[in-house]
C-alpha cells in the first residue's frame, strides 16, 4: 500500500487499529501513536485496554511497512496473552532485572501469539529488525550491559518460534550467546517452552534465570514486589552484568545486599538508636546513614554543612569518592555539534513533534495563564489620589459635599524566580523518553520566558562507556580497591538562564545526536546545576529534574560497592532538601522516581505531560 498520502496513511493507521483490536479479541481497545514508540516501549507502563504504536513515517518503503505490522501485532498480543496486574506483582524492583524480565515476557507474548501464524511470525521479526537498526546494535563490536534485555528478547524468541534472527539481531545475540549459555547452561529454553501458556509459571521461572544470571540474591527472593499481596516482595540484587573485560567485583556478603536493597522508608524504619543519635548531634547532616554501613571507604564526615558543594569533592555526610576530575567537562552545547547539524537535529525533533504542535501549543497557553495567574493584581480604594473611583459617583450626584476618592492600583508580591532544567542525558533516554524530555524543556523555557522567568536548561552524561580515561589512569595505577567514581564526566549547557530561547532553541535537537547519550551520575549532576543556581540572585530558585530511574555507570558499579551511586544521589538530594534554598521536584519519564525525590511525578506518554508539568509548577509556585 502507498501511504505517502494524508487519506492512505490514515487508511493504514485504521488497518492497524484494527489488527490489533483482531488479535486483542476486544473491540473497545485505543489506538494512539506517539514518536519512537518502537524503541521505548517498557511492559510495566503499558495499559490493559490501551495500545501505543509509533506514528509511521512520512515516505515509507516496504520494511517500514513490514515492522509497523509487525508493531501492531505485538501490541495485539501483549493485550490478549499479558496479565498486567500479575506483572505488577511478580516484577523485580531493580531496574536492571526488570528489563530483563520484561523483555522474556514480550518473547513470551510474541511466540504464543504467532503460533501457526506465519505472516505475524514475519511482522515481528521486520519490527525486531527495524528497532535495531534505529539502536545501532549492528555496529557493535562488544557487549554492552544496557543491551542484555534485547539481546535475551531475540533469542527466546527466535527459539521459542523456531525461526531464524534477523540480521542486526544475529549481530548482537552472537555478542552476548557464549555468555547466557555459560551462566544459563542447558535446558533454560525447554523450562520457558514448557510454561509458555502459563504466565505466572514462565515468570517464575524467568526469576530462577534471573538469579543465574546474578541480577537477583539468591536467597530470600519471594514473588511480590512491594504489593500488599499474599506473597512477600522481590528483592533483586544490585549487582550489574559485567564485561568478560572487567574485573571480577569482589562480592558483598548476603547481609549487605539485603541492607542496600532496602527502599528510602526501610532505610529511616531500619537505623539502629546510634545512628539516630548521631544525626540529632549533627543537626541531620548525615542523611543517609545506612549508606556508611554498605561502604569500604573510611572518610571523616562533616560536622558543618557547606554553603554549596565544590565540584569533585565528596559532600556532607558521604563516604563518596571520586578517583580523578581531570578528564571532566562542561560544554556548552553548540561545542558537541557544528551550526548546520545542529539545524537538522533540530529538524528531526521538530518533525517527532509535528502531530504534538496542538498539545504544545495549548498546554504553553495554559501553563502561561496558570502562572500569570500568581501576579494577581488588587486596587487600594478610598484614596486622596489616583485614578478617579467612578463606581462611588453616584454618592457624589446624590450629595455634592460629598468628597471625590480616588483608587490605585498594587501589586501582590510575586518573588523573582529562576528555573532550572536537568535533563538526564543518558543511553537508557533514547527514543521517546528523550524526546518528551526534550518537549519538556521547549514547553517550559518559552513559556516562563513569556512570564518573565528566567530559565536554564542543562544535560548530564559520560564522554564514553565503560570509564575512559578515568579508567585507563586506574588500571594504569595497579587497580587500587574502591577507586570511586570511575568515568569521565560530561556535563551539557544548552540553553543559559540570560540567553534567550530564540537563540537556544536549535540546541535541542542535539539530544538527538547519536552517540551522545551514554552513562548517568546523577547526584554530582545535581551538585553541578545546584552550584550553578546558588551564584544567581533571584529570590526562589527552582531545580527540577528530568530523568528516567535510578544512576547506572558500568565502570564505576563493577568496581565499588553496587549502590555507590545510588546512596551519593539520596546524600545529595537530602542536602539539597536539607538546605531549603533551592525547591527541587522531578519529573519520571516513564519511571517512577518518588523513591529518590520527595516531590515527583511520572508520566508515561506525551498526552500526560500538560497536567504534570502545570501541577508540578502550580505546587511550587504556591509553596
Amino acid at each position: 500500500m502507498d501511504i505517502n498520502t494524508p487519506q492512505n496513511a490514515e487508511t493504514f493507521k485504521d488497518a492497524q487499529a484494527a489488527t490489533v483490536r483482531a488479535l486483542a479479541g476486544k473491540k473497545t481497545v485505543e489506538v494512539v501513536y506517539s514518536a519512537a514508540e518502537t524503541i521505548s516501549k517498557k511492559l510495566s507502563n503499558l495499559p490493559e485496554n490501551r495500545a501505543r504504536l509509533s506514528v509511521p513515517p512520512i515516505k515509507p518503503n516496504t520494511e517500514d511497512i513490514a515492522a509497523a505490522r509487525g508493531e501492531a501485532d505485538a501490541e495485539g498480543l501483549r493485550l490478549k496473552y499479558h496479565n498486567t496486574k500479575l506483572h505488577t506483582r511478580l516484577a523485580p524492583k531493580d531496574d536492571r532485572a526488570r528489563a530483563v524480565f520484561e523483555a522474556l515476557e514480550m518473547a513470551r507474548v510474541e511466540a504464543l501469539g504467532s503460533q501457526g501464524y506465519d505472516g505475524v511470525k514475519t511482522n515481528l521479526s521486520a519490527a525486531l529488525e527495524k528497532k535495531f537498526t534505529q539502536l545501532g546494535y549492528h555496529q557493535l563490536h562488544t557487549r554492552r550491559n544496557d543491551t542484555l534485555p534485547d539481546a535475551l528478547h531475540a533469542l527466546t524468541l527466535s527459539r521459542l518460534t523456531d525461526t531464524p534472527l534477523p540480521a542486526n539481531a544475529e549481530h548482537l545475540v552472537g555478542l552476548w550467546c557464549d555468555w547466557i549459555e555459560e551462566k544459563l547452561g542447558d535446558g533454560w529454553m525447554e523450562k520457558l517452552r514448557a510454561s509458555l501458556s502459563n504466565q505466572k509459571t514462565f515468570n517464575l521461572e524467568t526469576k530462577t534465570l534471573l538469579r543465574q544470571l546474578e541480577l537477583l540474591s539468591g536467597e530470600g527472593d519471594t514473588e511480590g514486589d512491594g504489593q500488599k499481596d499474599d506473597e512477600s516482595p522481590e528483592t533483586p540484587d544490585e549487582e550489574k552484568v559485567q564485561d568478560s573485560c572487567d574485573l571480577d567485583a569482589e562480592k558483598k556478603d548476603k547481609k549487605d545486599d539485603d541492607s542496600r536493597q532496602k527502599s528510602p522508608s526501610d532505610e529511616e524504619n531500619s537505623d539502629n538508636a546510634e545512628e539516630s543519635d548521631e544525626e540529632q548531634e549533627l543537626g541531620q547532616e548525615d542523611m543517609s546513614s545506612q549508606g556508611d554501613s554498605d561502604n569500604d571507604f573510611d572518610t571523616d564526615q562533616s560536622a558543618e554543612i557547606k554553603s554549596d558543594y565544590a565540584h569533585g569533592e565528596s559532600g556532607p555526610g558521604t563516604t563518596y569518592a571520586i578517583y580523578t576530575t581531570e578528564f571532566d567537562e562542561v560544554v556548552r552545547a553548540e561545542d558537541l555539534a557544528d551550526f548546520e547539524e545542529l539545524y537538522r537535529l533540530r529538524a528531526m525533533l521538530d518533525k517527532q513533534l509535528t502531530h504534538l504542535q496542538p498539545l504544545i501549543a495549548k498546554l504553553a497557553n495554559r501553563l502561561q495563564r496558570k502562572l500569570l495567574a500568581r501576579q494577581q493584581r488588587s486596587w487600594a480604594f478610598d484614596l486622596e489620589e489616583g485614578y478617579l473611583d467612578t463606581a462611588r459617583l453616584a454618592r457624589v450626584v446624590a450629595n455634592p459635599t460629598v468628597p471625590l476618592t480616588f483608587k490605585q492600583e498594587k501589586e501582590t508580591e510575586f518573588k523573582d524566580t529562576i528555573v532550572t532544567l536537568l535533563l538526564d542525558n543518558s543511553g537508557s533516554m533514547r527514543g521517546r523518553p528523550i524526546t518528551i524530555a526534550a518537549m519538556c524543556a521547549d514547553i517550559l523555557a518559552r513559556t516562563l520566558e513569556r512570564c518573565g522567568i528566567k530559565c536554564e536548561i542543562l544535560g548530564f552524561t559520560t564522554r564514553t562507556w565503560k570509564g575512559g580515561k578515568s579508567r585507563d589512569v586506574w588500571i594504569g595505577n595497579s587497580r587500587p580497591e574502591y577507586p570511586g567514581r570511575l568515568n569521565d564526566l560530561r556535563h551539557i549547557i544548552y540553553k543559559s538562564a540570560d540567553q534567550p530561547m530564540r537563540r537556544a532553541r536549535k540546541n535541542l535537537g542535539l539530544m538527538l545526536k547519536e552517540g551522545l547519550l551514554k552513562e548517568n551520575i546523577d547526584g554530582e549532576a545535581l551538585v553541578w546545576a545546584y552550584n550553578r543556581l546558588a551564584t544567581r540572585n533571584e529570590e526562589r530558585k527552582i531545580l527540577m529534574v528530568i530523568s528516567d530511574g535510578a544512576p547506572v555507570d558500568d565502570s564505576t558499579l563493577s568496581v565499588n560497592p553496587a549502590n555507590i551511586l545510588e546512596n551519593d544521589l539520596r546524600h545529595v538530594i537530602s542536602w539539597i532538601e536539607t538546605i531549603g534554598k533551592v525547591d527541587l521536584t522531578a519529573i519520571g519519564i516513564g519511571h517512577d522516581v518518588t523513591r529518590y525525590y520527595e516531590r515527583a511525578i511520572m508520566i508515561n506518554d506525551a498526552s500526560d505531560l500538560g497536567e504534570a508539568l502545570i501541577s508540578n509548577l502550580s505546587e511550587l509556585f504556591d509553596r
